[in-house]
């Protein structure tokens, strides 16, 4: 009795959260609210009880409080349950479940639990993932909500059964439905990004907003995230930034710190770099790893503090050690370039691989280019599919794409149409027109969907009317030969000459084609001389054979493109690493004058399809012209 009674007494300082400022004192009112589902009233249940506030210790009544509250994924209650299996306090010692609790409570940052997780692993304590996948499934039937979340996890993640997002979809909602706040925040993230289910930012939102009114640590922040990006509601950036700054008035370090990085950009209110540093020295202060990103940000771009390029690098390397994804992004591409450390690729795959561990989208589908790429690694189609897959699973519609490709290809992987289907289809309607593409040459062909002409045709329209060439080529030859849409020479001329514009040869040759012999427009022999010339400098024979006929003029196909130029059709096809790679040339005048604006518009292109420093470049250009 004495040690549990010491141990209560122990851990009842250590959780105070950010919304125990309102912590309810009587006990009637605590049991109140428990019934009416507050974790936090029976988390403070189970402090009632362990202490003995008003009554003797009741080691059973605490635990029951204690287990409730876990099972709703209440972080502090996590861990106490995992300190009684760990100590037998209530219940008899059970090392497995003991960590299976630590891991839950560890999953959303809680050190104590982390360290908790550390000792039995320097023990010798074996955690094997489908033991815990064993667990979990058994604990279901007994009614534990917790355990469907943590399924949910495991199948999203593949920890001891394949990955599965459909089933790990379904679990998190069942625990959702039943109250669990760290499922509600996780399935409204799957709604927001379109994984599992179609994007609804509707529902995200509100799962957001039911998760923050029940304490969750995190939700209240992608609130105002919603606010300040328009998710689910009007877009409304001093809203956002009114919001973050009562949060951050809390004492909360997460909001301190997101409350200078709103100050460094300038979101909602106007960039002031030196509240920006302010900021994120409390935060820091306060225990946030983030914060020390923050800084490394200020130190080495010289904003709110002195230059300090050696400061920076070792506070990027301090978050970094410290599992801050960005930073170890930011330090990937810092030795990938040279750039105030030594060139190193194999640094830069260190690095970058730390944060796609930790879940950094951006970082995982960087990680499989550079698999595919042989890039600081050796080639792995394997390696590449899996991380592909893992930024696949977090919304990323270029990592959808890849793999896509790899299942239509059996690159990585048994060929397989049907789910190459299913990844282009949810990457298409994530809005990557290269899918818009392919999802309507797989309705064409009967690519593993049914046959649809009249399906494929709006699918290639949606990437057409953004620019995309091969669509616009296919929606020119729909209209020529009345598939899919009624016959239009008119409409086909029309869609030809976009396709051409691109560089598509084969739109080059049937805009002249239309053109001279006066297909949907009167004959206009300039103008078919014009892309019959076009698409013979492309290597087009029929095209070249008729403009020497003609004009008794022999034309030459131009030399192989050039990385500029085979990037450039890339990035006008709609690919965001190359539209990136052209911002960069234009920046640094790589194999073309520089040009700022070009340079700008190339990024702009990127960034608006999530490239992380796309949106970091543009970012800078706009604090700049500040």
């Amino acid at each position: 009795m004495t040690r549990s009674r010491s141990l209560y007494r122990r851990i009842y300082s250590i959780f105070i959260y950010p919304h125990d400022h309102q912590r309810i004192v009587s006990l009637e009112d605590l049991k109140k609210a428990a019934a009416d589902g507050s974790i936090n009233a029976m988390f403070e249940l189970g402090q009632f009880h362990a202490l003995g506030v008003s009554a003797a210790v009741d080691e059973e009544e605490s635990f029951k409080w204690y287990k409730a509250a876990a099972n709703l994924g209440h972080t502090a209650s996590e861990y106490m349950v995992g300190e009684c299996y760990s100590n037998g306090i209530a219940v008899e010692i059970n090392d497995l479940e003991a960590v299976l609790w630590y891991v839950r409570a560890a999953e959303k940052g809680d050190r104590r639990s982390i360290g908790a997780i550390s000792l039995y692993t320097e023990n010798y304590f074996d955690f094997n993932a489908a033991a815990a996948f064993d667990h979990y499934s058994s604990k279901i039937k007994e009614g534990d909500t917790g355990a469907s979340y943590m399924l949910s996890r495991f199948h999203f993640y593949g920890i001891g059964t394949p990955p599965d997002i459909d089933v790990s979809f379904k679990l998190c909602e069942t625990a959702a439905e039943k109250g669990h706040i760290d499922a509600m925040c996780e399935l409204a993230v799957m709604y927001r990004n379109g994984v599992g289910a179609e994007k609804d930012h509707d529902k995200a939102y509100e799962l957001f907003r039911r998760a923050a009114e029940q304490g969750h640590r995190t939700a209240p922040l992608a609130l105002i995230r919603c606010h300040a990006e328009g998710i689910g509601v009007e877009k409304d950036e001093k809203k956002a930034f009114e919001m973050i700054s009562a949060l951050a008035d809390t004492g909360s370090a997460d909001a301190e710190y997101e409350l200078g990085r709103y100050y460094l950009e300038g979101i909602g209110t106007e960039a002031d770099p030196h509240y920006a540093f302010g900021w994120f020295s409390v935060a820091s202060n306060h225990g946030s790893v983030d914060a020390l990103y923050g800084l490394a940000q200020c130190y080495q771009r010289g904003r709110g503090a002195d230059r300090d390029r050696k400061k920076a690098v070792e506070l990027y390397k301090t978050a970094s050690d410290l599992g801050q994804k960005d930073a170890m992004v930011s330090l990937s591409h810092m030795y990938a370039d040279g750039r105030d450390v030594p060139k190193n690729e194999n640094e830069a795959f260190k690095w970058m691989l730390a944060a796609a561990e930790h879940d950094s989208e951006y970082a995982q589908f960087a990680v499989a280019r550079r698999y595919t790429e042989g890039k600081g690694v050796s080639k792995d189609d394997r390696e590449a599919l899996k991380w592909f897959l893992r930024s696949a699973q977090n919304g990323n519609a270029a990592a959808q794409f890849n793999v896509a490709e790899a299942y239509m290809n059996g690159r990585g992987v048994k060929r397989d149409e049907k789910k190459g289907y299913s990844w282009f289809l949810r990457s298409a309607k994530n809005g990557y027109h290269r899918s818009q593409y392919h999802v309507g040459v797989c309705l064409s062909k009967g690519a593993g969907v049914a046959k649809d002409i009249d399906a494929a045709f709006e699918w290639h329209m949606l990437a057409a009317n953004s620019g995309y060439g091969k669509s616009q080529y296919f929606i020119a030859q729909c209209y020529s030969g009345g598939r899919g849409a009624a016959k239009d020479d008119k409409k086909a001329l029309e869609w030809y000459v976009k396709a051409a514009s691109t560089g598509h040869v084969l739109a080059q040759y049937y805009a002249g084609h239309h053109y001279a012999n006066g297909i949907g427009t009167k004959p206009d022999e300039a103008a078919a001389i014009k892309w019959y010339t076009r698409a013979a400098k492309q290597g087009h024979t029929y095209s070249r054979q008729l403009i020497e006929e003609c004009c008794n003029k022999k034309v030459i196909p131009v030399k192989e493109m050039t990385p500029f130029e085979k990037h450039m059709d890339e990035a006008i096809n709609g690919d965001a690493e190359s539209q990136y790679i052209i911002g960069r040339y234009y920046e640094e005048g790589i194999g073309i004058e520089k040009d700022v604006n070009e340079a700008k518009k190339w990024y702009t292109k990127a960034a608006l399809q999530g490239h992380f420093n796309a949106e970091k470049a543009m970012t800078i250009y706009v604090k700049q012209q500040k």
